[in-house]
């Protein structure tokens, strides 16, 4: 299938004046680097809300842009719900769930409390030791070669390994997870989505089986012994949360800290005052979570609404934007600044969502970043963009640098 992006008819409930003419994650993409400064003045063109008649190979969708709207449409899951928005079952011809994102309240509260458990910070500070030396090893193999391909040497090893050890599942299959998570979510073309989401699919329910066979200490096995409601989770429910822990525990992260990566090499005065003051960092990472936000989220309306100009009907699609709500100069002034100093005292971010959908694995997160940017500047010297290279953006679904080559001085290395 086509990579062209699918345009479809203006619904007439449309006002022809907030009618953007233009694929947000097309746009996006082309921007490259300057993809979150557009997408910052996007607050001074478009209207508080307005309408694009593609995503992609997604169809049109509203696109709310202030951080107010976001927060209130997040807050009312009854009147626009989280159901059946993933295309992945659908692209598969199949109707399971992505639970307990794709559930509304109260049936969501159930599945999330069987996540629960697996991101407590307890558990998360269990992990710091095992997220240590996992970043000290792959930081020790390439700090004394002068440069690296970020993503391939420490971008995508560096949270699947973790992800992998948390689950329980095989270490060895790492090559194959970094594979399915590129392609499953980064994507446009939705051929090769499908294809990546029937492997996927097929080896979660492959895993499932073994557990039944042999359980163990991991989290498959963890799902198979609980309950909803009284009674053990079905097929559909176990590959659903399964399917939904792979997507959301490996893109994110990778995608998440390529973007500060490229941040620190193009401001090497903002990697010297980590450097300088390394107790800087957990804000940096707040202040690098709210600047480069990379999750959208989609809602399905249940009901006629009004939302200023916007009259969204029942069936409209709504994209919510984390990067559009955290750069609203409306909640944060210079939205476009990264400031490491920041207010402590300033709005949240919104970067792990908001509500009843906020990220269940926002400790782990936050843990992960901390510590590989601790590890990586007191490893590797002053580190820039590799000379000839130039850094390649992705904005589909979850946004992240697609490709990013670093380079640093050998002899300073410690």
């Amino acid at each position: 299938m086509s990579t062209d992006s699918v345009t479809n008819a203006t619904p007439s409930h449309v006002p022809a004046h907030l009618v953007q003419n233009f694929d947000l994650w097309g746009a996006l993409t082309a921007q490259g680097e300057n993809a979150y400064a557009w997408a910052a003045k996007l607050h001074e063109s478009m209207p508080p809300i307005f309408w694009v008649p593609s995503l992609g190979f997604l169809p049109g969708t509203w696109i709310p842009r202030r951080s107010e709207d976001l927060r209130r449409i997040l807050q009312d899951p009854e009147t626009f719900s989280s159901a059946g928005l993933t295309p992945y079952p659908m692209l598969l011809g199949e109707s399971w769930r992505l639970a307990p994102l794709e559930v509304d309240p109260p049936d969501h509260a159930k599945y999330r409390a069987l996540l629960n458990p697996l991101f407590t910070p307890k558990k998360v500070n269990a992990l710091e030791q095992d997220i240590r030396q996992l970043a000290t090893q792959l930081i020790d193999g390439i700090a004394q070669t002068g440069r690296c391909d970020f993503n391939e040497d420490f971008a995508k090893p560096f949270p699947t390994l973790i992800f992998l050890k948390l689950m329980g599942w095989p270490l060895e299959h790492r090559p194959l997870f970094q594979h399915w998570t590129q392609t499953l979510i980064k994507s446009s073309d939705s051929q090769v989505v499908t294809d990546n989401a029937h492997e996927i699919t097929g080896w979660i329910r492959a895993r499932i089986a073994e557990c039944r066979t042999n359980p163990g200490d991991d989290f498959t096995s963890y799902l198979l012994a609980s309950q909803i409601d009284g009674r053990p989770l079905t097929d559909d429910e176990m590959l659903g949360i399964n399917f939904l822990i792979f997507i959301g525990g490996l893109d994110t992260v990778t995608s998440t800290i390529g973007l500060f990566f490229r941040h620190l090499a193009r401001n090497p005065e903002q990697q010297a005052q980590l450097r300088t003051d390394p107790t800087l960092i957990p804000d940096a990472v707040e202040e690098m979570l709210r600047s480069y936000s990379i999750v959208n989220m989609r809602r399905t309306v249940t009901r006629d609404v009004q939302i200023g100009e916007a009259t969204m009907k029942k069936g409209d699609i709504v994209l919510i934007s984390t990067e559009l709500a955290n750069l609203d100069p409306e909640v944060f002034d210079q939205p476009e600044k990264v400031d490491f100093l920041r207010s402590a005292g300033h709005t949240p971010h919104m970067a792990f969502s908001y509500g009843v959908h906020r990220c269940v694995g926002s400790h782990l997160a936050r843990r992960e970043l901390r510590i590989a940017l601790e590890l990586w500047l007191t490893k590797v010297p002053p580190f820039r963009i590799a000379t000839g290279t130039k850094p390649r953006f992705n904005a589909f679904g979850i946004f992240g640098m697609e490709e990013l080559h670093l380079e640093w001085d050998v002899k300073e290395a410690k």
